[in-house]
């Protein structure tokens, strides 16, 4: 069995994550989609997402053994997540899939061992 991976983020503020594709799985050009959903879902226009987001190439760094993007979030990404009666956070499902040039994709994790993602509730909001 996979180890179990944990996304974690703070509503309201800005948090980097980073992903990492083994470099045979990955070539130039292609997009990274990441998703979290309360469950999963036949759904594909992903309305129940929390976080739906994509990113180019332009934050891959390739190495010898990976492709590893960094992931910058921002408080806008996370939406339709509401705390209410001392709830301090809430528990969703997520993944990451790739879609090259040519347009195949990969899922990651590629079962049903979904990523945990965690959203934790804020107490003051902060403003620029």
């Amino acid at each position: 069995m996979a180890n179990k991976v944990t996304m974690t983020f703070k509503k309201g503020d800005n948090v980097n994550h980073s992903f990492s594709m083994p470099i045979g799985d990955y070539s130039a050009g292609g997009t990274l989609f990441f998703a979290a959903k309360p469950e999963a879902d036949n759904d594909a226009t992903d309305a129940a997402a929390v976080i739906d987001k994509s990113f180019s190439d332009s934050v891959v760094v390739e190495g010898d053994d990976y492709a590893v993007w960094s992931l910058a979030f921002e408080p806008g990404d996370i939406t339709g997540v509401n705390f209410t009666n001392g709830e301090k956070k809430k528990s969703y499902i997520g993944e990451f899939q790739f879609v090259d040039s040519g347009g195949n994709v990969s899922t990651f994790p590629n079962d049903d061992n979904f990523i945990e993602v965690i959203i934790y509730a804020d107490v003051k909001r902060g403003v620029s």
